[in-house]
């Protein structure tokens, strides 16, 4: 086996090995923000295929004892600012880790923030 890195080339047999195994979970994935793209071959086959993208953690620390309309207004400045940033940097997504399942709510409904069922358990390792 053999560890190298991507080419375009690469490209048809990394689709196959998606559409056959894994097109029902998740989508094939950008290199738009990976840092790491890399194949694996054996006897001349691409068996695997590997990315680490680059993301964005949103994080958001409001006053509890500030009234509730100063706090809506911080949290839409603070998203702004969030959308912004990531869309200068050329980001796709933007996880936040909530805690509280009102104000998970509040994301999804005012600013399409979602649940990830797909593809699976998020998992975090720090570095």
């Amino acid at each position: 086996m053999e560890l190298r890195s991507f080419r375009w080339e690469d490209v048809p047999e990394i689709s196959k090995i998606w559409d056959d195994y894994h097109a029902d979970l998740y989508g094939l994935p950008n290199r738009r923000t990976s840092i790491v793209d890399a194949v694996v071959e054996h006897n001349s086959k691409i068996v695997g295929y590997g990315q680490v993208k680059l993301f964005a953690e949103g994080m958001m620390f409001l006053d509890k004892s500030a009234s509730l309309r100063t706090r809506i207004g911080a949290l839409k400045l603070l998203m702004r600012e969030a959308f912004r940033g990531t869309e200068q940097a050329g980001l796709q997504e933007m996880y936040v880790f909530i805690t509280d399942p009102n104000f998970a709510l509040l994301m999804q409904k005012h600013y399409h923030f979602f649940q990830a069922y797909k593809p699976g358990e998020l998992l975090v390792k720090e570095l």
